[in-house]
């Protein structure tokens, strides 16, 4: 929970749900940043020692950095399993007594899971999506601050509210998760918010097949093992706004039963002040200035996979540059290093891999050319 200080007594009444709002005070104002790929916070653990960690509303439980979490002597007290995008396996969990964000609100005491590596933008771990639940605030990405609010939210002029949003997915107070509706292509569906998947949106074949998504005719593999479509729907519309052509994933399945229409990223996000009223659960949503950024994907359409010391294709994209080459999956191909050529399926408009191709026994030259085929 939230601890007495330097917040006091109406964070509690905020994470017990209280209908009673306290006089209106001054909010805490805890500086955030803004990168291409997190929203980031910086957090001291029962210390003087600053590090970075994202704000994750998409996020079930904290993680951090193993090495860190030795190195600050963070207790362990047991595992987890959880699914994450490294695995669905057991993680190791610390315990993190007195963390105090950007030297404004202290979480007494919370769990974090361990994980073997850091997150981008210089980030050690991450705070789950129940932290921003605690009490009703505002993420303003322009002002590059979360402000807390202990007495209720202020008239947000502007802002879209979605009623019904902050949502409890299961039994504990960890999994606790925002919402909000968006048009995909003209049809309305509820999506979960997740400001820690840093490069896209994410929508399963449910939702794709409604949206008359699913058989799109042209997109590009990525991962996991190529089995993800990546495409360009001709918009969503969010809180009275219309992002055209934004990079989207198709899956199959849902990844996470908490979300099992589809996920809006950071890419979109990032568009957005998110504000919580936690006493009637709504989440607002306003334009802010923002700009969308430049869509980074894989223009050769290709995803390939190492065979021994040589490199096969996987997964060829409809409409992409590769299968207008004529690759298609089980080929053979050479003239780049494994590394190199998934290093530049992603490069520039006009870029050329010059690859040999090799099939029943035949070889040829192909100068794939990369495009922005979506």
């Amino acid at each position: 929970m939230i601890g007495r200080r330097p917040l006091l007594a109406g964070a509690t009444a905020a994470l017990l749900g209280s209908a009673t709002r306290a006089v209106a005070a001054p909010p805490y104002n805890v500086p955030i940043r803004l990168t291409d790929s997190r929203i980031l916070v910086e957090a001291t653990f029962g210390g003087d020692r600053a590090f970075l960690l994202v704000l994750d509303t998409g996020g079930q439980m904290g993680l951090i950095n193993t090495g860190v979490a030795d190195a600050i002597g963070l207790k362990k007290i047991g595992s987890r399993r959880l699914r994450l995008a490294w695995g669905h396996t057991d993680y190791p969990v610390f315990q993190s007594k007195n963390v105090m964000l950007g030297g404004r609100i202290n979480l007494a005491s919370f769990d974090m899971a361990g994980i073997e590596r850091d997150l981008g933008d210089g980030a050690v771990g991450s705070l789950p999506a129940w932290v921003l639940t605690l009490v009703d605030g505002e993420l303003d990405l322009d002002a590059s601050v979360w402000r807390a609010h202990e007495g209720g939210l202020p008239a947000l002029p502007g802002a879209t509210r979605f009623d019904k949003a902050i949502v409890q997915k299961g039994a504990t107070a960890d999994k606790r998760f925002l919402f909000a509706d968006a048009a995909l292509n003209g049809r309305s569906f509820r999506f979960g918010l997740d400001t820690g998947m840093p490069n896209y949106s994410r929508i399963y074949r449910k939702t794709a097949e409604a949206a008359g998504l699913w058989d799109a005719p042209r997109w590009t593999p990525a991962a996991p093992n190529g089995e993800t479509r990546v495409i360009r729907p001709d918009r969503i519309e969010l809180a009275g706004a219309t992002i055209e052509r934004p990079l989207i994933q198709l899956r199959d399945k849902p990844d996470w039963e908490e979300f099992e229409t589809g996920i809006i990223g950071l890419p979109i996000l990032r568009l957005f002040n998110i504000a919580t009223s936690n006493r009637d659960g709504a989440v607002f949503l306003t334009r802010n200035r923002q700009e969308p950024q430049p869509a980074q994907y894989n223009r050769a359409g290709l995803w390939v996979d190492r065979a021994g010391s040589g490199v096969v294709a996987g997964v060829v994209g409809a409409g992409s540059p590769a299968e207008k080459a004529g690759i298609k999956a089980g080929d053979r191909l050479s003239g780049m290093t494994f590394e190199s050529l998934i290093q530049q399926t992603s490069g520039p408009v006009g870029a050329v891999l010059p690859l040999t191709v090799e099939r029943g026994g035949s070889s040829r030259s192909v100068s794939l050319v990369l495009e922005d085929f979506l």
